[in-house]
């Protein structure tokens, strides 16, 4: 009997070993390059302290258990776990962070760039939405007062403090008329995108389709697409109908997270995908399409233009003069994911959309491209997805059934893992965002925007 009872303990010792082997194979790497990575932009793109990173961020586990060292004079950061699956992300200005992913430094250093000729001009100087000066009259009135209260908060109180929101932001009738910033972010804090990083490269995709660089059904995207991927069209990426066999997952190692954080080039691990499904005909959201549309914008333009893409043709025309696209290691912009910015500059971002593209008298964007943009998909069941933007059109049979029960049928969005949005609500003329490190939810923004709108409409 002792013997027996002997083998079961050895058996179950020797199955916790090898699941213990298994576990530390598979997410210790993941660990170290995802700590790296938001380590690295954190401290040098948005400015915060490690002390701050390490509490919010990277305080949960199982990320809990690597250790993100800051070398602040080499501007990178080396993530690890117990001293194993050493992982580097590295800072170059003007370009945000970037995981090495098995590139060596010097090589992904040394890597051609053009930067955009930045706007000289002081924000400070100038008016509200180009600049940063605000009408104080209009923040002082009744409705925007109580605004400014909800924003409070969410922010201060104690029993929503925890969510960790850093900002919102509430843009109405094209005025900012209230914001607020906690949680060791302020005005000037560069945030994390994820998602909504996607519907900046549907953006910069619809400038060519105006100039007519690009067209909506245009094929054969990609070399390596030669055999039935040469059929889905730039209209069935933008819209999440591609139909290749990808698994959107962030719970572990899956072909998302193996894409942002173990390789070094994002498009191409998606775009070895295969087809599981006939192109146009199956809604499935993926990160891993995004990456692949943003390689074809710079094979496309060439890497000269396609560097300078996002910043002299959108964000330094619509004030965004602090929002940082960031590469993967093969110099791809990493557009499903990895965009930084004030949250004053992801607000004019919604603003662009809510005016149709148009910035302060000047057509950016297309009436054409917004329309598309904010058009569902049919294979979208519900009517929630366009072009890289969340809608909340509802069921074409039941308008009822929709993302947000309580908002407009004409609201959009921009939205990201972790509690992210740019909500855009034309009929109320109304921009509304959040940012914050909410994993686990909590925040709803149903619940915000319907509280603003009821606001506004008393």
């Amino acid at each position: 009997m002792k013997k027996r009872l002997g083998r079961i303990v050895s058996v179950v010792l020797l199955i916790g070993l090898a699941y213990g082997i298994s576990y530390a194979w598979k997410s210790f790497p993941l660990i170290s390059a995802y700590g790296a990575k938001i380590m690295c932009s954190c401290v040098f793109v948005a400015e915060r302290s490690e002390a701050s990173v390490h509490s919010q961020e990277l305080g949960s586990f199982p990320i809990s258990l690597g250790n993100f060292a800051v070398d602040r004079e080499g501007q990178k950061v080396t993530g690890s776990v117990f001293g194993l699956a050493k992982r580097v992300a590295i800072y170059r200005e003007g370009q945000g962070c970037t995981l090495l992913s098995g590139e060596s430094e010097s090589a992904v250093r040394n890597q051609p760039y053009f930067a955009a000729t930045k706007p000289t001009w002081s924000q400070d100087t100038v008016r509200w939405p180009s600049g940063d000066m605000l009408n104080d009259s209009i923040l002082n009135l009744a409705p925007y007062r109580k605004i400014q209260e909800m924003i409070d908060h969410e922010l201060e109180s104690p029993e929503r403090k925890p969510l960790l929101t850093h900002m919102i932001l509430v843009v109405h009738k094209g005025q900012l008329v209230a914001e607020g910033y906690g949680n060791d972010h302020d005005i000037n804090t560069k945030h994390t995108s994820w998602s909504m990083g996607k519907s900046i490269i549907s953006t910069l995709v619809g400038l060519q389709v105006d100039r007519g660089i690009m067209t909506l059904d245009q094929k054969n995207l990609l070399p390596e697409w030669s055999d039935e991927r040469s059929k889905i069209s730039l209209t069935n990426m933008l819209q999440a109908t591609n139909g290749l066999d990808w698994v959107e997952d962030y719970g572990g190692v899956s072909d998302a997270t193996n894409m942002l954080f173990l390789k070094p080039d994002a498009a191409a691990i998606a775009a070895a995908k295969p087809l599981k499904y006939e192109p146009g005909t199956y809604f499935y959201y993926s990160s891993g399409t995004t990456n692949i549309v943003s390689k074809i914008l710079r094979n496309q333009l060439g890497e000269e233009k396609y560097q300078r893409l996002p910043y002299e043709d959108l964000f330094y025309k619509v004030g965004m003069h602090h929002t940082v696209m960031e590469k993967d290691a093969s110099g791809t912009f990493v557009g499903s994911s990895f965009v930084f910015a004030p949250g004053r500059d992801f607000a004019r971002f919604g603003l662009l959309m809510l005016n149709k593209g148009n910035w302060e008298g000047s057509q950016v964007l297309s009436q054409e491209w917004v329309k598309f943009a904010v058009t569902p998909t049919p294979a979208a069941p519900i009517g929630q997805y366009g072009a890289q933007w969340w809608l909340n059109a509802g069921n074409k049979y039941n308008p009822a059934d929709k993302l947000f029960p309580d908002l407009p049928n004409d609201a959009f969005y921009a939205g990201g893992f972790e509690g992210q949005w740019i909500l855009v609500i034309p009929s109320e003329d109304l921009v509304i965002v959040r940012l914050g490190y909410t994993p686990k939810g909590g925040f709803s923004m149903n619940d915000f925007a319907a509280g603003v709108i009821a606001v506004l409409d008393n």
